[in-house]
């Protein structure tokens, strides 16, 4: 089990009982009162598996007290916050911690109070993973923040199909990637008479080996000035990206094109777990 997951019942049980009143001789008044009072039962339904950042509803309805009724419902989650009533909502928010195996295990207190005192408690598991992953491109490296402005020139000689350019982006770590889907937006300016008739992108793992490959074509004489590229690929197994790698095809009689890393045109790559 990974470093992360953490399954953490004790510390959370125990503020659960406090945090419910439950500690005191309350929860066993069953045990001593005349009336043998039956405690509570609570039952949480929740899904097992979700993404952090999205809102995940926890429904204690079905819990139920055979000689009386329900009087509070109180939560804890394993970032700390609590919350009361029936039935809640809460979000776990992501940290941006890419070099960790995911899904992360966080479990769930609910403790129930009857009209006698009396208290239970009952925990859930869910299993979070992350939703997507956006790098951007800036400058050859890989990273979370958004450039502000930003774009790299690329200077290119006459070549008739042959690559132009090898622009290669590097991350400082190495970012455990999950099956899913990526999607890369590229934004460029070229002269209007520079042809680019390909462009591919390749994902390395920290060995330099290949680990997906995508590109888009264009045609011969299809002259334009800007335009966004967007390029479409998938990983089918868990792997450790370290680099992005993107060739340009064409020729070129003018020596410049631009690649668009900040502001409104923050050229990205996106994975998307979320298949």
């Amino acid at each position: 089990m990974n470093k992360k997951i953490a399954v953490v019942l004790v510390p959370i049980l125990l503020s659960s009982i406090l945090l419910s009143g439950c500690l005191g001789g309350d929860k066993h008044m069953n045990e001593a009162s005349p009336s043998h009072n039956s405690a509570p039962v609570p039952i949480i339904t929740a899904p097992t598996k979700t993404f952090f950042g999205e809102p995940i509803k926890f429904d204690a309805s079905k819990s139920y007290d055979t000689d009386g009724r329900i009087e509070s419902y109180s939560w804890i989650f394993e970032d700390d916050e609590t919350a009361e009533g029936v039935a809640v909502t809460h979000t776990y928010q992501f940290n941006k911690d890419f070099d960790i195996e995911y899904p992360l295990i966080y479990s769930v207190v609910l403790a129930v109070v009857d009209d006698n005192k009396s208290c239970e408690y009952t925990t859930h598991e869910i299993m979070l993973y992350p939703k997507e992953y956006i790098f951007y491109l800036d400058s050859r490296k890989l990273t979370t923040e958004k450039p502000s402005s930003n774009h790299e020139t690329i200077r290119v000689s006459f070549g008739k199909f042959n690559p132009l350019k090898e622009l290669v982006y590097d991350s400082p770590d190495s970012i455990k990637i999950l099956p899913c889907r990526w999607n890369a937006t590229i934004y460029i300016d070229k002269p209007r008479l520079a042809i680019l008739n390909r462009i591919s992108l390749t994902l390395y793992n920290e060995t330099g080996a290949k680990i997906a490959e995508a590109d888009i074509t264009f045609g011969l004489f299809d002259i334009w000035k800007e335009k966004t590229i967007l390029i479409k690929g998938e990983i089918v197994k868990p792997e450790e990206i370290k680099s992005v790698k993107l060739v340009f095809y064409g020729f070129s009689i003018r020596e410049k094109i631009n690649i668009f890393y900040g502001g409104e045109k923050a050229s990205q790559i996106c994975f998307d777990f979320t298949i």
